[in-house]
């Protein structure tokens, strides 16, 4: 038997702890996901496992599910429609000889170009879905294939002929993709939780990776807080036989290519044309869509876009909605800006005053999915969410992408010393301390023009006789040693020929690993609220052309954003095409810990206990933030980061720990509470939630 496709029903496993209500909670989640395993000994893979997997995902997929059997291989797919292709989608999806199967999670948005460059290979297509479009490119470029595909994806294609597993992950870690190679089995799953339903998976943490989320600088993008389990990076494939494992990137930026042309216009025509697409791409949809309308200048142009797109009548016109926060009295709120766009195109507004929610909402994510807790600034988007799942809307379009490839980079003094433009590096310097967004450092010359020219050696060097070393003075300095936090944050991008400091700015910020962490929170918090979020700014063509073309359309004297601005012209609201400040939401950090408890929540900490934290040095940190928030100092914000993610790792090391979680620590895989000095810490009582 070649294998064998069975549809099942998902039965919800129930917890083995009390569930904590919220009123920010959901009950009913949808998001596609995949799960499944492969036996490295070539014995039949487990079903029942694989189901398992599946229970423990079920939230994901409210439009069927179905689990792919082959010899060693077990390909699970829960499905969640969200275009009008999809809901004619049957995966785990095989080709006609039942020699590869395809589970994607996932969305193609260069379908035209990808449909036309199959052809050319003779591919023939029995469909226009994505799954199907995906599984004739495994068959046309093999493991090449992820190169022709641009979209938000992660998919596994099992090779009956070449016994091997193939797995692919979109360029930005949009879609997850958790495994788990405990020496006879690989793993896989949408979510790391559904991992723990093998009982040889080790709930053990990873103290390297929480060394980084204490010192509040993610930059491993393939390591989780568990030491079992990893991610596969953004822009990567695992390719897994019975004898052999590679994981190898697919696509990268090319240093070497520029765009150049004589005048601003050409820039803002060539951006205008990509950005117009990669909106339209992402319009798919068989429901109405929604957007995210904050007044800020990215999510004001893609709304701004698809309703031009909508009055060309390039699609239909879907109803498009726009959902907005607003923060009444308070410096971040952005109204006028929301209103000016509703009246500019005459589209329906929704709005809401954000609120802040309770800390039961984090203690019963953690519980839910051993995972890191979202951010304050993003929960607060919870009732938003809700209101346009009451109206039917299930993908909503953000602004997400533009600070990050549109906005310029630091850097660039760098650049233009090392080009002798010191006239236009002093016009900048004066432009920045005008700016009242900017967060200034100083000795600007120094720390961005001079520094980054010197060698990776020289700075190292620099550092140890300055005996700054980057360990953060709440982090136990005989715990940063044990981990060797210094060398895990100094892990430098060696700079490529050819590229500009700037361009490895934004090099820095694709492969650092706040992107995969910051992606893969969002999409649980997609997945608990019923929703796909799609981010047009975050399109692979754009980012491409963002990087190649000179830094000055990036970051003109005051204004950021010169090209997307000039792009605009017509479209925006001139008081938002103009707008020269950035909404900030580090209240909502400060209101959550104060409202919720504050120094009672951070006073007894098991990190402390554990020998990772200084003791004293955490509720010290919180009345300082406390005191200057009440004074409405603006430098409280330099603390809202840390406190948050101590309190997040607070949450969930309680939650594993606790011996009335559903699996918790088995004997021998709690850390043993240890000073890493050589002498053995008390050891306390562990207590379940919040301390």
């Amino acid at each position: 038997m070649l294998g064998s496709c069975t549809t099942v029903k998902l039965l919800r496993t129930p917890l083995a702890w009390s569930d904590v209500s919220s009123p920010c909670k959901v009950s009913k989640n949808t998001m596609s996901g995949i799960a499944g395993c492969y036996n490295l000994d070539g014995k039949p893979a487990d079903r029942m496992l694989v189901q398992r997997m599946m229970n423990r995902l079920a939230h994901r997929g409210p439009d069927g599910s179905a689990i792919w059997m082959a010899g060693p291989a077990g390909l699970g797919y829960l499905a969640f429609h969200t275009t009008s292709e999809s809901v004619r989608e049957t995966q785990p999806l095989c080709n006609e000889a039942r020699t590869i199967c395809l589970t994607l999670d996932g969305r193609v948005d260069n379908r035209t170009e990808l449909q036309t460059a199959l052809e050319e290979c003779s591919a023939r297509l029995r469909s226009d879905t994505d799954a199907e479009l995906v599984l004739r490119a495994y068959e046309c470029w093999g493991i090449d294939c992820p190169r022709h595909i641009i979209g938000d994806f992660a998919f596994v294609v099992w090779d009956r002929l070449d016994q091997h597993l193939f797995c692919a992950r979109d360029i930005l870690g949009n879609k997850p993709f958790y495994y788990c190679r405990n020496g006879r089995r690989l793993l896989w799953a949408s979510e790391l939780r559904a991992l723990f339903e093998d009982d040889t998976v080790r709930m053990i943490p990873n103290e390297g990776m929480i060394g980084e989320y204490l010192a509040n600088a993610i930059v491993n993008n393939e390591e989780t807080l568990f030491r079992d389990i990893v991610r596969l990076p953004p822009a990567h494939c695992l390719l897994i036989g019975l004898d052999h494992m590679r994981v190898f990137r697919y696509w990268d930026l090319d240093p070497l290519r520029e765009i150049r042309y004589r005048r601003d216009e050409d820039y803002a025509e060539h951006f205008f044309t990509l950005f117009k697409e990669a909106v339209r791409s992402r319009l798919r949809s068989h429901r109405p869509i929604g957007a995210d309308l904050s007044g800020g200048l990215d999510s004001s142009s893609v709304v701004s876009m698809t309703q031009l797109l909508s009055r060309e009548g390039t699609l239909p016109n879907q109803g498009l909605e726009t959902f907005s926060l607003v923060f009444p009295g308070l410096a971040c709120d952005e109204s006028t800006y929301i209103r000016d766009v509703t009246q500019r195109w005459e589209l329906p507004s929704n709005i809401l005053v954000a609120e802040t929610c309770p800390v039961n909402h984090y203690v019963a994510q953690v519980e839910r999915d051993f995972d890191f807790p979202e951010f304050p600034n993003s929960a607060m988007f919870t009732p938003l969410r809700k209101l346009a799942l009451a109206k039917g809307i299930t993908v909503i379009l953000d602004g997400n992408g533009g600070d990050e490839w549109l906005s310029g980079s630091d850097c660039h003094y760098a650049d233009l010393v090392r080009t002798r433009r010191f006239l236009r590096l002093f016009q900048q310097v004066c432009s920045d301390r005008r700016s009242t967004n900017a967060i200034f450092p100083s000795w600007p010359l120094l720390r961005l023009g001079l520094w980054p020219l010197l060698p990776v050696a020289m700075r190292t060097k620099i550092r140890r006789l300055s005996r700054r070393d980057g360990v953060p003075p709440w982090l136990s300095p005989q715990f940063a040693r044990h981990i060797h936090l210094t060398e895990r944050l100094r892990l430098e991008t060696v700079r490529r020929s050819g590229s500009s400091f700037a361009q490895e700015d934004i090099y820095r910020t694709l492969l650092n690993g706040w992107q995969s962490h910051g992606n893969e929170m969002g999409d649980r918090f997609s997945a608990r609220l019923s929703m796909e979020e799609r981010a047009p700014l975050n399109d692979q063509r754009i980012i491409e052309f963002a990087f190649a073309i000179p830094e000055e359309q990036h970051w003109r004297q005051e204004p950021s954003k010169f090209l997307l601005r000039e792009a605009m012209k017509g479209l925006l609201p001139e008081s938002v095409r103009n707008r020269r400040t950035k909404a900030e939401f580090s209240h909502t950090f400060a209101e959550t810990l104060q409202t919720q408890g504050g120094s009672i929540l951070l006073d007894s900490l098991l990190t402390e206990e554990f020998g990772w934290v200084q003791g004293g040095q955490v509720p010290s940190m919180y009345r300082a933030m406390i005191d200057l928030y009440s004074k409405g100092n603006s430098q409280y914000a330099d603390y809202i980061w840390p406190l948050w993610m101590i309190f997040g790792i607070e949450l969930w090391l309680s939650t594993i720990v606790d011996k009335k979680g559903e699996r918790g620590y088995g004997a021998g895989q709690a850390p043993s509470p240890s000073r890493h000095d050589g002498e053995e810490a008390v050891c306390h009582p562990l207590f379940s939630g919040v301390r």
